[in-house]
């Protein structure tokens, strides 16, 4: 019988449900346990690919193409594992599958209800991941006391009823600091595991999040008033990196806690290599700046771009460089009335990212910006709709097509340089239709991404409708925008790049490359970002063959 940890939050949200859940998970990985780690969202959204990033944050993409929540990112990347569709499920698609079954039959006539058909549905997923893992971690989103995850709760009540010894429920709460008092209050965090018993479930664990210093005697108190043990109850304080997290964790022994609650071995957990690449993270004073722009069009940036800041940071890692970024409004771009009005907001820029997204809003303001990178030689990365951004700046500004647009944001245009993937045109439904997960793509011998990936054939996921039209790639080519990597079944258009000699770093994908960047391995493209952005500052970045980035 697989062990189950179920992670929950009290009080409020945003408390580190999904931070606590990975870093968990990765002290137990790193004890040699095997363990899959999976959310369950009260939301009725099918899959998230259709929530807006401003409103819920990233939209992050698995290898298998599940459009998943930004908390799955957070267990890819502390975790170091792959995760897929297996490792969310939210309301919608369990009430979706229910009903499907009902329409089939499958329930004989019986009454259709939360217990135990939705409940039961709930179990069986936890069951299913349970077979090819020691440890299953289970993260409930929202916040105990919410009306939609009740039926999350009593599940995994019932689950825990079935099986007592193997489910382990783990509290994440603030103590809060009330400033014009001058005191800490434990009573939110207490009526949260009122809240939590009132489902049949006491907490085991409790993950007190702080901000400041806590006296020993308030965690007495915490203790005493919850029924959880006070060996049980850790402080969870604020750090500048959630990589830090799991080394706090440790710190505390929470990972031995649980091995003895669950019988576990007492393996030691080989934590030495991550803390030194965390250290390196963290610290650096002495190390040199580079300041990266973001030209972006959600204003949540810290969530809503949260892949793309991670990998720059993990290529930052990578070149012993400390990786400052600036956020720019594409849309601000916009309103510029000229060009001259644009320099300004790329002042002091050592490199130039512009990444994904959907709809017209914006997407001038991302074509401004790359002309300007271009022609000023500023190191460019291009991600999905950056590249087709870029494709339509140079066909406009170098091959005169004065009138070169993607058919997502002009009907008329006569030079449209991006247009439909086929089979996407007749397309009605939006969720999940999308071109989705990994592909793979033939890297031109000696192109600038061939010698970033040290290899000819890569795999990396995408997420998007449109695609360069191959009618322009000639006309693209004759004025120095080369097509430097395909898809070798489809032919699609997935990398192009700028010669060296004509400008030090000009690269853009259609694929998402910053999905599979982890601390340790930073994704090639970022890699090669950073390095030219250090080299334009006069940076020497030669590494031994033993220390190149991969």
């Amino acid at each position: 019988m697989s062990k189950y940890i179920v992670v929950v939050g009290g009080v409020i949200s945003g408390t580190g449900k999904g931070i606590s859940a990975a870093s968990i998970g990765l002290l137990l990985n790193l004890r040699g346990h095997k363990v899959s780690p999976i959310k369950l969202d009260p939301y009725l959204n099918v899959n998230a690919g259709v929530l807006a990033p401003r409103e819920h944050g990233e939209v992050f993409l698995c290898e298998d193409g599940s459009e998943t929540d930004l908390d799955l990112g957070h267990y890819e990347r502390i975790i170091n594992m792959e995760v897929s569709g297996r490792n969310i499920l939210t309301s919608g698609t369990v009430y979706k599958e229910i009903l499907k079954e009902e329409e089939e039959g499958k329930y004989l006539g019986q009454t259709v209800q939360i217990i135990p058909h939705v409940t039961n549905k709930i179990q069986e997923r936890l069951e299913d991941l349970g077979k090819d893992s020691e440890i299953v971690i289970a993260e409930i989103g929202g916040t105990v006391g919410d009306l939609e995850s009740g039926c999350f709760l009593e599940a995994v009540r019932q689950f825990k009823q079935r099986n007592w010894n193997d489910v382990l429920i783990v509290l994440v709460a603030p103590i809060l600091w009330i400033p014009t008092i001058k005191e800490f209050k434990t009573k939110p965090l207490q009526q949260a595991v009122k809240e939590l018993q009132g489902f049949g479930l006491q907490p085991e664990i409790l993950l007190c999040r702080i901000d400041k210093e806590i006296p020993t005697k308030i965690l007495d108190k915490v203790s005493n008033l919850t029924n959880v043990p006070r060996e049980a109850v850790f402080t969870a304080p604020d750090v500048s990196t959630i990589y830090q997290v799991p080394i706090e964790f440790y710190n505390r022994h929470i990972d031995d806690l649980i091995a003895d609650k669950f019988h576990l071995k007492r393996n030691g957990c080989r934590i030495h290599k991550y803390r030194d690449l965390v250290e390196k993270y963290v610290g650096g004073e002495d190390l040199p700046d580079v300041e990266i722009a973001i030209v972006g069009k959600y204003e949540n940036c810290d969530e809503a771009y949260l892949s793309l800041k991670e990998a720059l940071y993990h290529a930052g890692v990578a070149w012993d460089a400390r990786v400052n970024i600036r956020w720019l409004s594409a849309e601000t771009l916009e309103q510029s009335k000229d060009m001259r009005g644009v320099w300004k907001f790329f002042e002091g820029v050592d490199g130039v990212i512009v990444p994904g997204g959907f709809d017209s809003r914006g997407v001038e303001g991302k074509i401004r910006a790359i002309k300007y990178v271009r022609e000023k030689k500023i190191p460019f990365l291009g991600i999905c709709l950056g590249l087709q951004c870029a494709v339509i700046e140079v066909a406009r500004n170098l091959c005169g097509l004065a009138d070169a647009n993607s058919t997502e944001f002009s009907n008329t245009t006569q030079n449209p340089v991006i247009h439909f993937v086929e089979g996407q045109e007749g397309l009605r439904k939006k969720s999940g239709t999308m071109r989705l997960g990994a592909y793979d793509c033939e890297l031109i011998k000696d192109s600038i991404v061939a010698n970033l990936y040290k290899k000819k054939l890569i795999s990396e996921r995408h997420r998007h409708r449109y695609e360069v039209n191959p009618d322009y790639i000639d006309t693209l080519k004759k004025v120095g925008l080369l097509v430097s990597g395909k898809n070798p079944d489809s032919n699609l258009v997935e990398m192009i790049e700028i010669s060296k000699e004509n400008h030090p770093y000009f690269v853009a994908t259609q694929a998402h490359p910053e999905f599979k960047s982890r601390l340790g391995s930073p994704a090639p493209l970022f890699a090669g970002l950073i390095q030219a952005a250090l080299e334009k500052k006069g940076i020497v970045t030669q590494k031994t063959s033993d220390e190149e980035t991969t």
